[in-house]
């Protein structure tokens, strides 16, 4: 599966899933824009795949800098093939413990963001012979958990996102589909599980928990989200693809 001559960018892209997937893109024959908040690992991953990426820092809940950073993909290449809606803000709370400006927070970043880069992709997206759209869901988008709230109702926004944005967009030729993980070893996911003081036991409890008996990796997501970027998966859209060792199939 190769992706010569694809152009692609990634929200969240200087970390974890997002990284992993510029990396394989890279590798696989792509030019990547790598846009993130944390402009000193952007620009050391930038630097590391260069002549093939470049990065640009980008608060994707602003419609200004995500509007500036698509007319940047334009004049530094002129089509875009691959957005890859990727950029998220985890919170853990209750509904009790989760304030009005937690809520917020979260549905700014994981749906507003996402409708952000669509809309302003979606002029460059309409340049490319095989468009396409990959949102990062997650397995908690499908089922519930305790919490993880507000987190969860975005990642199962996100999936009506993906499967409404590919009707609107089909006629385009365009493709939009979602990659949901389940728990992937990434730095938010590791700050997350060290909350309560014991990582390898929450990690533990959560592997038996998988059929497969092991966490994500990165690049397992970012496989997937290569396949859904490629031609051959050019019959692909509207769906949501579980990458989550089997949890949801039980």
């Amino acid at each position: 599966m190769r992706l010569e001559n694809y152009v692609a960018l990634i929200t969240g892209g200087a970390s974890g899933i997002g990284e992993a997937t510029a990396r394989l893109f890279v590798e696989r024959g792509a030019k990547v824009v790598i846009a993130d908040l944390d402009e000193e690992r952007g620009r050391k991953i930038e630097s590391e795949l260069a002549p093939n990426a470049v990065f640009c820092k980008v608060d994707v809940s602003k419609s200004e800098q995500v509007e500036k950073m698509f007319r940047m993909t334009e004049e530094k290449f002129g089509v875009l093939d691959v957005l890859f809606n990727n950029a998220a803000y985890s919170l853990s709370k209750t509904l009790w413990d989760t304030t009005e400006e937690d809520w917020d927070q979260v549905m700014t970043v994981n749906l507003k963001g996402y409708f952000l880069c669509a809309k302003y992709a979606l002029p460059l997206l309409k340049k490319s012979s095989h468009g396409a759209i990959v949102c990062t869901g997650s397995e908690l988008g499908i089922v519930g958990c305790v919490e993880s709230l507000a987190y969860n109702t975005s990642k199962g926004g996100i999936i009506q996102f993906a499967k409404s944005l590919a009707l609107e967009l089909a006629p385009f030729g365009i493709r939009v589909n979602a990659v949901c993980p389940s728990g992937t070893e990434t730095p938010a996911f590791v700050k997350d599980m060290s909350r309560s003081g014991d990582y390898e036991g929450e990690c533990a409890r959560l592997i038996a928990s998988y059929p497969l008996h092991r966490l994500g990796q990165p690049i397992d997501i970012a496989k997937a989200v290569a396949f859904l970027a490629s031609e051959e998966a050019s019959f692909i859209t509207g769906t949501h693809l579980m990458v989550d060792g089997g949890y949801t199939a039980q």
